[in-house]
């Protein structure tokens, strides 16, 4: 099913009880999908997504999700929607990037996943400002997987630059399915799901247990994940809500340097005692009911206590950028609690168009602390945090068709976000050089909480307009942003904002489905953080701008190809941002970026650093036994310049993998998979003279039950 025109179709049976579109056309031979010029508002008690903006959006058929092989969550993004990430390689703790529209999204920084409408992204990180470890989505858990490209939907603020993911989980499940698989490397891993549903209610629960051992020494960890959802009518509406819990413990092999990658030696580790563990707790309900023929209020209440501690051998780094030492142990933790919320009323009018109003908050409390380590052991401290965090929004769309060939789709939002800080090693010298305070007692008012206050408004703006029965031209512009890395130890940084311009053209006729993209993304306040050094630059302000194309061909029932490709022209525009250098509460040294434009050169051209030139990926599937279905896919990534390493262009690489799917009966199946088919020696990130090398040659392997 072509993913960008599915709509609302790619979902498990809907957990309903009133359902009415509001919303129609003409329809399109062979392409229901393409029957409305916007998708309608549904208006009722469904657990359905919002209607995405005129924008390139991906949804991903939960059965693709719960069938793929992959051993974790990004490799499985890849595989399903063609989204590129860069495996960080060093735990599931450590969180991968997820990279969409060009920016180098460190640790998935900036890119909002979203489930169940808890957003996954962590505000007040001293890691990364909207870390987001994606191991926390269980494959066999999902109902609906969407990706949005850019920050187009008024529905997400922080961390949706590059685009939003959107999740729900099952709340219902009739019957059991289950896993259990095994790749080459000694990695298991098993998972199992059930439940139940009746006219008025449903439940699901599912658990999945991960014990991988890696490829490279001293990459073992350990993983599970549990979730309970079910689902119950109550007067008008539905009531719906459910826990899920998150674990892990992992060991890291550390970065290899680039004279190690040459050799090539891959395989050893730099510290036996580098790793760490992480625990997540969730708790969200939502309520949700019609309260007249045209109209539906939805609320939504969520709740979540974290925590980790990591030790990684980090590369040294010179504020220059010139030299790297020998890496050195650091630490870390993270400890916090957070809640937010969101109320939201619909309205599907006649003739006047769809309204939606809503308003949202959250707040986070955050410990955060860094230390000079030695075999986990605090030799010196470094930073101690607190941290508090709050913001509200208030967020409108109206959409409109018009004489059954445009729809127009305006919004906008309006967000505050509250930032507090302060060090408690300054406390603790604070107190210490005061007479009166008791021993080990830190006053409330020493060390000095700083804060500051921003507002950010974003309008958003879309249209779409059908010609002939085949095709449709869209448009988008939209303003974003994202708060700065560092935000934790100087509350006082200005967000940085990107104004995102699509424009497209979407083709659908019998088995083609295709769409074609110019976007164009203008960002200013940038600070861009090295994913292995650490070192904060301010890259100012930058444009990436480029084309995107998405096409599917299924002649048959038993063939189909997928194929997605971006070209990205990323490049440095003016003057970078303050960095902030003699902050006292700094949380990681700047550095110098070399790649700025100079200011004595107004034609000069920088590239973005971290960003590829280009990127695809390709799927073909074949069915030539109705009980064997083979696949094969490729992704290529291009050259790009690294960060921290301005006078170096990477090599473009071009991974492949090949599977079999053999049905067993009507409820088994057999999973065979061959990563990376020749074995390619590819690099999945470099910074600053070190990298993380891709996985080897691979074979996985998968038994499906359903019940």
């Amino acid at each position: 099913m072509p993913g960008w025109f599915a709509g609302l179709a790619a979902q498990d049976p809907p957990d309903t009880l009133q359902v009415r579109d509001t919303t129609s056309t003409d329809t399109i031979p062979g392409r229901d999908s393409l029957a409305f010029i916007l998708e309608p508002l549904v208006i009722g008690v469904a657990r359905e997504r919002a209607a995405p903006p005129p924008v390139i959006a991906i949804t991903v058929d939960p059965g693709v999700v719960r069938q793929s092989q992959e051993s974790d969550p990004y490799r499985m993004l890849r595989q399903t929607t063609g989204v590129e990430v860069h495996d960080q390689g060093q735990g599931p703790g450590f969180a991968s990037n997820v990279t969409i529209r060009g920016f180098t999204s460190d640790h998935s920084s900036d890119v909002l996943l979203v489930i169940d409408g808890v957003p996954v992204n962590l505000p007040a990180h001293g890691h990364i400002e909207g870390y987001a470890d994606w191991n926390v989505l269980m494959a066999r858990s999902v109902s609906s997987m969407r990706v949005i490209h850019g920050g187009a939907s008024p529905l997400y603020g922080d961390f949706a630059l590059g685009g939003v993911v959107e999740v729900f989980t099952r709340a219902e499940a009739d019957g059991f399915e289950g896993a259990l698989g095994a790749t080459s490397f000694g990695d298991v891993r098993m998972d199992l799901a059930g439940g139940r549903r009746s006219d008025r209610s449903g439940l699901f629960l599912g658990g999945a247990l991960q014990r991988n051992e890696g490829w490279r020494d001293n990459s073992d960890y350990r993983l599970a994940n549990a979730i309970a959802r079910g689902w119950r009518g109550v007067g008008p509406g539905r009531l719906e809500g459910g826990v899920s819990v998150y674990a892990t413990e992992w060991s890291s092999p550390g970065f290899v340097s680039i004279p190690r990658f040459n050799e090539p030696e891959l395989a050893a580790a730099v510290d036996p005692t580098d790793g760490g563990d992480s625990r997540r707790l969730v708790a969200n309900g939502r309520y949700s009911a019609s309260i007249g023929s045209d109209t539906y209020l939805q609320t939504a209440l969520w709740g979540m206590a974290s925590d980790y501690a990591l030790f990684l051998n980090i590369p040294g780094h010179n504020h220059d950028g010139a030299d790297q030492g020998v890496p050195v142990q650091s630490g870390e933790w993270d400890e916090r609690i957070g809640a937010g919320g969101q109320a939201e009323i619909a309205r599907a009018g006649v003739g006047t168009g769809d309204l939606v109003v809503g308003v949202g908050g959250r707040g986070d409390r955050v410990v955060y602390r860094h230390a000079a380590t030695f075999d986990r052991d605090i030799l010196v401290p470094e930073i101690d945090l607190d941290a508090r965090h709050a913001s509200g929004s208030l967020y409108a769309r109206w959409r409109r068709s018009f004489a059954g060939s445009l729809g127009l789709d305006l919004g906008a939002r309006i967000d505050l976000l509250h930032h507090r800080s302060r060090s408690r090693l300054a406390a603790a010298d604070a107190a210490s050089a005061n007479p009166t305070t008791a021993p080990g007692a830190i006053p409330p008012d020493a060390g000095g909480w700083e804060s500051a206050t921003n507002a950010v408004f974003s309008p958003k703006a879309g249209l779409r307009y059908l010609r002939g029965n085949n095709w449709s031209v869209r448009a988008s512009s939209a303003r974003g942003f994202r708060s700065p890395a560092g935000i934790i130890g100087d509350p006082s940084r200005e967000p940085f904002i990107a104004w995102s311009h699509e424009l497209g053209v979407d083709y659908a006729e019998g088995a083609v489905a295709a769409s074609l993209s110019l976007f164009r993304v203008d960002v200013s306040n940038e600070r861009i953080q090295d994913p292995i050094t650490l070192a904060i630059s301010s890259a100012g302000s930058s444009t990436r701008q480029g084309l995107a194309a998405v096409v599917e061909w299924s002649p048959t029932e038993r063939f189909g190809i997928d194929a997605r490709a971006t070209w990205n022209h990323a490049r440095l525009s003016g003057a970078y941002a303050d960095a902030h250098d003699d902050h006292a509460h700094e949380v990681f040294a700047s550095g110098t970026n070399q790649t700025a434009p100079a200011t004595d050169s107004a034609d000069a051209e920088f590239r973005v650093p971290g960003v590829a030139d280009y990127q695809a990926f390709a799927r073909a599937s074949v069915r030539p036994l109705d009980a064997i279905e083979g696949w094969i896919s490729g992704r290529s990534v291009g050259a790009h310049v690294p960060i921290g390493e301005p006078t170096v262009r990477t090599r473009p690489y071009t991974v492949a993998d090949l599977g079999v799917t053999w049905s067993l009966g009507e409820d088994r199946a057999l999973d065979f998979e061959l990563q990376n088919i020749t074995d390619v020696r590819y690099v999945e990130l470099r910074s600053s003279g070190f990298v993380v090398p891709g996985t080897p040659r691979s074979v996985r392997v998968q038994l499906r039950l359903l019940r």
